[in-house]
């Protein structure tokens, strides 16, 4: 091997490598389309009604105990929601996901229970129990990977998309929650001006 191929070889590796840490997915296909009401259901009270995604801003993040990247990047998110737990106009919504199709909703309520408790982080899980959230994604959000996770503003619609995980995707999200959330003022529902309820 010639010290000029070997050279090259590791421009390219810098380079890709800066590439997958440039953040979320500026040309993503579900950038701009709205949101609705997805049938998840809540892993810590069964009775608890699905989310509902306008007049906040959201993280949606679909993930796996199984999976490793989403095993790395989950604590980060769990950092940024207990940041703002005490922020009514944001909220984080973890979608436990098992490997393919339907899930059985007992077998990911302990896997995720387990999972969250083994690494001391506190968040609320929501399970998509029969793989609809997921297949409405697939269809017509570009999901495809775990994880992914969905910057969602306050009129519902997707912001950003971060597909996969890199070390910088923490500070990427947290700033891109933050900017969203500054053009949201304080103590007025993220869709309106009070009184409009």
């Amino acid at each position: 091997m010639t010290m000029r191929f070997v050279r090259f070889l590791l421009a390219a590796i810098t380079i890709s490598s800066l590439a997958g840490c440039a953040g979320p997915d500026a040309s993503h296909p579900a950038i701009g389309r709205t949101v609705g009401r997805l049938p998840l259901v809540a892993l810590a009270d069964h009775g608890r009604p699905a989310p509902t995604f306008a007049e906040k801003v959201t993280l949606l993040n679909f993930w796996g105990t199984w999976c490793p990247p989403c095993r790395r990047e989950l604590p980060g998110m769990a950092r940024l929601a207990a940041r703002l737990a005490d922020d009514p106009r944001f909220q984080l919504v973890a979608v436990s996901c098992g490997g393919a199709g339907p899930d059985d909703l007992e077998e990911i309520t302990a896997t995720t229970t387990e999972f969250l408790a083994s690494q001391r982080l506190s968040l609320d899980a929501w399970a998509d129990p029969d793989g609809m959230a997921r297949t409405i994604f697939a269809s017509s959000f570009g999901f495809g990977a775990y994880p992914t996770t969905y910057l969602i503003g306050p009129d519902a619609t997707v912001r950003a998309v971060w597909t996969g995980y890199r070390s910088r995707d923490e500070a990427d999200m947290a700033a891109a929650v933050v900017a969203l959330l500054k053009t949201v003022p304080e103590g007025v529902p993220a869709g309106g001006r009070p009184g409009d309820r």
